[in-house]
């Protein structure tokens, strides 16, 4: 069945979504690695991102989340792009964009002047995305994730 990115809409977190980002999440994470304490830590407490000043958007069809991306406030002016997933059979069909662009708009938004993420290599498709953003690869600095072998950033104006 062909699913019609029309009916999709991106949603700003709400609590009745708390699950969805722990299931759609654990589902990507778990198609090559194990989940880690750090992902436990963001996955089950989502309403911290949002008290922390962070956000976490859904892709929704008809009410239903199929898609998620967090915005972690790392500092005043950086955020940390994390929990980028799209449904497996959601996927291919524009929605990872257009929760990069959500995020975008939200780092701008909040005067941020860097986002940066941590991926693994092997995401060939994600690394497309990153790239296509103009997220460049730099030297990496953190251990927040066993499985995390790249960090790249974006400067904003």
């Amino acid at each position: 069945m062909i699913k019609n990115i029309s009916k999709i809409c991106i949603q700003k977190y709400e609590t009745k979504f708390d699950n969805d980002f722990f299931v759609l999440n654990k589902a990507w994470i778990e198609e090559s690695w194990i989940l880690e304490e750090s992902d436990k830590k963001d996955l089950l407490n989502p309403d911290k991102i949002i008290h922390n000043g962070g956000q976490v958007f859904f892709a929704l069809e008809d009410h239903k989340a199929v898609g998620t991306v967090a915005m972690i406030k790392s500092s005043d002016d950086r955020f940390e792009l994390a929990k980028m997933t799209v449904q497996d059979d959601f996927r291919g069909k524009g929605i990872a964009n257009m929760l990069m662009d959500k995020c975008l708009k939200f780092a701008k938004e909040n005067k941020a002047k860097e986002i940066f993420l941590i991926s693994n290599d092997s995401l060939k498709i994600a690394r497309n995305l990153y790239n296509k953003y103009g997220f460049k690869e730099v030297d990496l600095d953190s251990k927040k994730y066993d499985r995390g072998n790249v960090k790249m950033r974006l400067t904003l104006d």
